[in-house]
């Protein structure tokens, strides 16, 4: 499924959602979005945060900061990461204690986007573990 109709299916479910928690007046204050700075998922954040305003009548804030302070956030609906494979499976393994478990600390609650995993050509497929075995050895800078 491409980007668009699976947005459109997400903003959908979000709207559906909308109009069943305005029984409880929800959200009566902004709302904030944590995305990864940079790259496609801080592009789909701020696009998705635009349409998410409108649909909920309340402003969707898009905040760039690590998903260990949302996980230590007061679970009080108000807050939600738009995570991604970085976010939640290679920080978690990458880093000896990590500031979150991405198992236990979050919800998943839709899936928006999917990114593709991309190879340099100079570097085809069957080189990409010699590759990763240089870069861990590489000094830094």
């Amino acid at each position: 499924m491409s980007f668009i109709p699976r947005l459109t299916v997400a903003l959908g479910a979000l709207v559906i959602s909308a109009g069943l928690a305005t029984a409880q007046d929800w959200p009566t204050r902004p709302v904030t979005m944590v995305v990864p700075a940079g790259g496609p998922a801080d592009t789909v954040g701020r696009l998705l945060a635009s349409h998410l305003s409108d649909v909920l009548g309340q402003e969707v804030i898009v905040e760039n900061v690590g998903g260990g302070g949302v996980a230590r956030a007061t679970p009080d609906g108000y807050q939600f990461v738009l995570g991604n494979m970085g976010t939640h499976a290679a920080n978690q393994t990458l880093y000896k204690t990590p500031a979150y478990n991405a198992a236990s600390d979050f919800a998943p609650v839709a899936l928006v986007a999917e990114t593709p995993f991309v190879a340099h050509p100079q570097e085809p497929p069957r080189r990409q573990p010699a590759a990763i075995r240089r870069l861990r050895t590489r000094e830094p800078g």
